[in-house]
């Protein structure tokens, strides 16, 4: 029967009690994806209300974890984040489910350079005291698993490793003696073992996974997960591990989420080509405004938005079908001419660049920005960035710093001066040194930027609009 969680009145400060267990991994492609939604599906269709997070700036891993529970993922980044934020934000979503499901980023100790942990999943387990659960590749060795997970236990005792999954078993005679090993040679728990199976994978596409919403049939591939974790691991025994992952305090809301909904319509460009949004941005935003979505590559038109927000994706993948809506990129040119505000990340930056290069083939864009992107074989950028804003603009100030996160495979090539907003302290942005070209009321960066590392960032945006549609 489904254990049942304790609640308080709202903002108490009182302690309650939250179901919670983070999956982490020895390493990236461990399996820590598949078992994580693995775990949330199989939970789901139990009939629990499961609360996904992630670990990290990812905006793939969130898309799989809504069709896995129809619940939307939030973020949790102690790069990005204060421990404050990362607790409330936690907190605050956790409280509403009957269990929450973290899948962790990389490997757990694995962080923004090679000796602090700031930004790593180990970080982030001890900020909402949760329990790991560690997803270890045991592909070829046996009982070298057991010095493998222990190393992970006794490196920060402060870590509360529950146990371990081992992954990628060849057969049920490696199985039990990996299983051995870790439980007698390390003393930990294993949860369950995973066989080898051609058949349980996730498609790989640029940045990671591909976009869950791109996948046919997904209800059945997670349901197949789902029965996959069920043989296999000791879903009881995690359960049970979760309930009695201890109290957290109750936090009052932040201000950024109260509602200050203004007249303004925002228009999200968000459809096949632009996904990456963090589920908290869209959560404020609709909260200064009235959101109006737009498909990029139908929508013949703005719908008499007052501000348009262009997010980042795979633009790349569908330019042939950006460039035939022709109508809604010169709606879009002219819309940002006319000195309404507009604000891209990434894919956004590249729709609104002139074209997009891909095999020297090339894809007419809104032709608003004075650069073309090519696309590369290789990642031009990936990691944490850091800018000084240098320039007054429709999100931040001169002297605010930007924190954000940038990985795309796009080289852009600018074809004359620009004015940019930000001074580039740590990453990459546009040329090494700069990001964040601004014309007119439009800024357009490769950086993805959460609204909890800049909680100006939205106020700052409408209140852009609010001058742009009064004058």
């Amino acid at each position: 029967m489904k254990q049942q969680k304790k609640t308080f009145s709202h903002y108490t400060g009182e302690p309650m009690e939250i179901p919670r267990i983070l999956i982490s991994g020895t390493s990236s492609r461990a399996g820590k994806t598949v078992v994580s939604i693995g775990l949330m599906r199989a939970l789901y269709n139990r009939g629990y209300k499961v609360q996904p997070f992630k670990v990290g700036p990812d905006f793939i891993d969130p898309s799989y974890h809504y069709f896995a529970t129809g619940v939307y993922s939030r973020n949790l980044d102690s790069f990005m984040m204060s421990g404050k934020d990362i607790m409330r934000t936690f907190v605050r979503n956790a409280k509403k489910a009957d269990i929450s499901i973290i899948e962790g980023t990389m490997g757990l100790y694995d962080s923004h350079d090679a000796v602090d942990e700031k930004g790593s999943t180990a970080q982030v387990s001890k900020i909402i005291k949760a329990p790991v659960i560690l997803t270890a590749n045991i592909e070829r060795i046996s009982r070298t698993a057991a010095p493998l997970v222990l190393g992970y236990k006794l490196f920060d005792k402060n870590v509360r490793i529950a146990g371990v999954i081992l992954n990628r078993a060849g057969n049920p005679r490696h199985a039990l003696k990996a299983r051995k090993a870790v439980e007698v040679l390390a003393k930990m728990k294993v949860f369950g073992v995973l066989p080898r199976d051609k058949k349980v994978f996730i498609p790989e596409r640029h940045l990671g996974l591909v976009p869950a919403h791109e996948r046919e049939r997904i209800d059945e591939l997670f349901d197949e997960l789902a029965k996959f974790i069920e043989k296999n691991v000791d879903v009881e025994a995690i359960i049970d591990t979760a309930y009695k992952a201890g109290e957290l305090p109750d936090f009052e809301e932040d201000e950024i989420f109260r509602d200050k909904r203004s007249n303004i319509k925002i228009g999200v460009v968000k459809d096949r080509a632009f996904t990456f949004y963090y589920a908290d941005n869209i959560e404020v935003l609709s909260k200064r405004g009235k959101i109006v979505y737009i498909d990029a590559t139908k929508d013949k038109s703005l719908k008499n938005v007052d501000a348009l927000y262009i997010g980042g994706g795979f633009p790349e993948v569908f330019a042939e079908e950006l460039e035939k809506n022709s109508k809604l990129r010169e709606e879009i040119y002219e819309f940002c001419e006319s000195n309404k505000p507009c604000y891209a990340e990434c894919g956004g930056l590249m729709y609104l660049s002139e074209s997009i290069e891909i095999n020297k083939e090339e894809y007419e864009m809104v032709g608003l920005l004075p650069l073309k992107t090519v696309m590369k074989k290789k990642f031009q950028a990936l990691g944490y960035v850091v800018h000084e804003v240098v320039r007054d603009n429709i999100i931040s100030r001169k002297g605010d710093k930007i924190i954000g996160h940038e990985f795309h495979y796009s080289e852009p090539i600018l074809k004359k001066k620009v004015d940019f907003a930000y001074k580039t302290i740590r990453g990459k942005g546009i040329d090494g040194k700069h990001d964040g070209i601004i014309y007119k009321n439009t800024l357009a960066s490769y950086a993805h930027v959460h609204v909890l590392s800049h909680k100006k960032m939205f106020d700052n945006f409408i209140e852009a609009a609010m001058r742009a549609k009064n004058t």
